[in-house]
């Protein structure tokens, strides 16, 4: 199976890179797809990094250090692993890492 059509979203829209979209931070209208490289975490769905949501570059720019891969998270997910705890950023590099 590709990942151009991978089913849908909690929300009901169809996911995958050969469906487009818009955005998902509120006010932005960029034109992305709902591929790989615009969801959250690098994923389709949500897990214990990410949400089920799908940004433009901007709105994903947070970059996350999850079992030595390196993901770009949105601001929401980003605050939210730092506010959990678990998380830190201890080069102060803006990269978050479990531990």
């Amino acid at each position: 199976m590709g990942w151009g059509d991978c089913g849908t979203d909690k929300a009901g829209r169809p996911i995958g890179y050969v469906f487009a979209a818009i955005c998902d931070h509120v006010g932005c209208y960029k034109e992305i797809d709902r591929g790989l490289s615009y969801a959250c975490g690098g994923m389709h769905g949500d897990d214990e990094i990410s949400c089920d949501k799908y940004y433009c570059e901007e709105h994903a720019a947070n970059i996350v250090d999850h079992c030595d891969k390196w993901h770009s998270v949105c601001d929401e997910c980003y605050e939210a692993l730092k506010q959990s705890g678990d998380w830190s950023d201890d080069n102060d590099d803006g990269v978050l890492v479990y531990g």
